[in-house]
């Protein structure tokens, strides 16, 4: 009994799949299920379930710079110079696609076998359908960003969204593309119902709780531009017990606990594909910081191309954090017009990234000011987190994102762009899923 637990495990840690269904391209035949809470229990600690991040999304972002060749068309190089296919090869599971649906297809395996399994208290039962709630919605949002439009309320209703899967069955049809409005209704729902029966504290920063479910809406309420639910939400994550790594104490990044040790991370999520380790600071990044910037000295470094990306010790995080939360709740501030306040959360954060003896207090004298000041130390903070392309998104949807350019840097020729309001913030349906879905509405039609 104990050897078919460890197969089913093995085949979830691995991610090896392959299927008849190729819409969802996850499930081997003749797969043993878990039958006990405890084992769908260990199914959230597989690395199919903790490392959902797709690095993908830093190639799309204003972050970086990145040298390839103009004929290169792997995904990674299709995304950075956003072409409208990422994975162009039929024969290859889609980047981004197929790993998420991937997690949606685990998530749906616990939240419909949980309910039939043995052993485990109801208390534990709803705490593990809780925490695969959140998972499968977390990566619902994420593909959102990258195969729908950003969010408009007046065409969210009939904006294509994603398939909402919920079967695990490899026999039933793939389901259409529900809208944006339901996509995003459909997430909030699971974590808000999930959050009910989450606990305060988790056996590690992997795991979900409450405050995350709560941090996760307060992302999703953002993009969504509802701001009234989007400061209810943050002010509820940031409840939860946390802290600051003073920079000005570190010689160098070893002196940094591990990522998911820091009492700066609420949700640690880590990527299959490692980290941003020596991507190259794109030349708009690179002019938000100055030599007293400790984020500059302690997370970069020089390497052939340029000015890379470096880390902290332990699995790159792409989680939520409380710096995040705190630049959340300064932007909804700015744009109240709470001004002072705003600038007294950019200042407490700064206090810990600047040189002491280099350390002026920022200041701003309306809620516009403190806006543009705000959302400058996001950029610095949360780089190569995960979220620029999310910023960038929601950003060019109020008309606040300039021209963003691809520049070859021996030549400066400017190689293609991507212009405000470009429908290359959109990617299409990948190829695979089209082949074998060919009903399936497109985005660039």
């Amino acid at each position: 009994m104990k050897n078919r637990y460890i197969i089913i495990l093995l085949v979830i840690i691995t991610g090896v799949f392959s299927s008849c269904d190729k819409f969802f391209d996850v499930k081997p035949k003749g797969l043993v299920l878990p039958e006990t809470v405890s084992d769908y229990e260990a199914m959230l600690n597989s690395p199919t379930m903790t490392r959902t991040f797709q690095l993908n999304l830093l190639h799309f972002a204003d972050d970086i710079h990145n040298s390839a060749d103009e004929l290169n068309v792997s995904p990674a190089v299709n995304g950075y110079y956003w072409r409208p296919i990422i994975t162009i090869n039929e024969k290859f599971s889609p980047d981004i696609w197929g790993p998420l649906y991937r997690v949606i297809y685990n998530s749906n395996v616990i939240i419909k076998g949980v309910p039939n399994s043995t052993g485990g208290t109801e208390e534990e039962r709803q705490g593990v359908i809780s925490e695969a709630l959140v998972i499968r919605a977390n990566a619902y949002f994420e593909m959102l960003t990258v195969f729908a439009k950003a969010y408009d309320a007046s065409t969210a209703a009939t904006d294509p969204g994603l398939p909402l899967v919920t079967s695990t069955s490899v026999v039933d049809k793939a389901p259409g593309r529900s809208s944006l409005q339901a996509t995003l209704d459909s997430i909030i729902n699971d974590v808000t119902k999930a959050s009910i029966s989450l606990p305060q504290s988790n056996i590690n920063r992997y795991r979900v709780t409450n405050y995350i479910a709560y941090g996760l809406l307060s992302r999703v309420y953002l993009y969504m531009a509802d701001y009234a639910n989007a400061k209810k939400y943050t002010d509820m994550a940031l409840q939860a017990p946390h802290g600051f790594l003073d920079y000005n104490t570190m010689a160098d990044y070893q002196d940094a606990p591990a990522y998911e040790l820091s009492p700066e991370v609420l949700w640690q999520r880590t990527s299959a594909s490692g980290g941003p380790t020596f991507m190259i600071y794109s030349e708009d990044l690179n002019s938000y910081f100055d030599t007293t910037d400790l984020r500059y000295s302690l997370l970069t470094v020089t390497n052939n191309n340029g000015l890379g990306r470096s880390g902290f010790r332990g699995a790159y995080n792409f989680g939520i954090t409380f710096p995040e939360l705190y630049l959340t709740k300064a932007e909804l501030l700015a744009r109240e017009g709470n001004y002072e306040e705003a600038m007294e959360i950019v200042n407490m954060l700064r206090k810990y990234r600047i040189k002491t003896d280099s350390y002026v207090e920022q200041t701003a004298a309306s809620g516009n000011e403190a806006f543009e000041k705000v959302l400058a130390e996001r950029r610095r903070e949360l780089a190569y987190s995960g979220l620029r392309w999310f910023d960038m998104k929601r950003l060019d949807q109020e008309g606040l994102m300039p021209e963003v350019k691809r520049i070859n840097r021996e030549t400066m020729e400017v190689i293609t762009t991507l212009p405000p309001n470009s429908p290359k913030y959109t990617f299409e349906i990948p190829v695979r899923v089209q082949m074998f879905n060919p009903e399936m509405e497109l985005n660039h039609q």
